[in-house]
């Protein structure tokens, strides 16, 4: 067969491949990472709110709670493991109440107090990570099974050390839900916080992320107290 012949023939098949996928509905994308990050911004700037079902995974450790959130930077998670461990932010101030200890861990936020795990769970904090990090896809460029929903897979490099995760990876849904973030800590510890059961939008009411701190409590202010494998 000549080289004409062959050149000829793949263009056939091409064309036909083409003219199928169009006659079955089907369309050929090339997704880009940029495209996916304006998909993440254009998605967070449609919710006022949200909640989720959460699972938080500290080293060996896993804790299990309802997540919810209120635009600009409003942030409740109830634990239902360790029960009745609450973390919640005002926007200004962020709360971590430790029942067992009778610890309340006070921590005005800052530039560097916002870099962690909970970053991907606000508007704010979605730009910050697109600021401060180099995103990249994790494996394959296409759409993968996740969680029962098709998502993302992708990686983040941090473009100047500083506090926080130096590298992460996120699971970013087909229509820009930030599904699940991983990250090691200095110490080398993996952390991993995984939404569940989302819904969007539901009218979370202000009080909600009011945080009274209890009478019986010893306040530790500015200081993250990490989790532990003992509470």
């Amino acid at each position: 067969m000549s080289k004409i012949l062959l050149i000829a023939l793949a263009i056939l098949l091409l064309v036909s491949t083409i003219l199928f996928a169009q006659d079955t509905d089907e369309k050929i994308n090339i997704v880009s990472i940029n495209d996916i990050k304006k998909m993440m911004a254009e998605k967070f700037a449609l919710i006022e709110d949200y909640s989720a079902d959460f699972e938080w995974v500290n080293g060996n450790v896993n804790y299990y709670g309802r997540i919810q959130y209120k635009k600009p930077g409003k942030i409740l998670l109830n634990f239902e493991e360790p029960e009745e461990q609450v973390i919640v932010s005002n926007e200004s101030t962020l709360y971590i109440y430790l029942p067992k200890l009778k610890i309340v861990a006070q921590q005005a936020l800052n530039e560097d107090a916002e870099s962690t795990i909970l970053a991907a769970a606000s508007e704010s904090g979605l730009a910050k990570l697109i600021d401060e990090y180099s995103f990249s896809f994790y494996d394959t460029s296409s759409l993968q099974y996740f969680k029962k929903t098709m998502a993302y897979h992708l990686t983040l490099n941090q473009k100047k050390a500083k506090v926080g995760f130096k590298k992460m990876d996120i699971w970013v849904s087909d229509t820009g839900l930030i599904l699940q973030s991983n990250g090691s800590s200095q110490s080398g510890i993996n952390v991993s916080l995984t939404f569940l059961n989302i819904k969007l939008n539901t009218e979370l009411p202000d009080y909600i992320f009011d945080f009274e701190i209890p009478t019986d409590a010893q306040i530790i202010r500015n200081i993250i107290i990490p989790f532990s494998d003992k509470y």
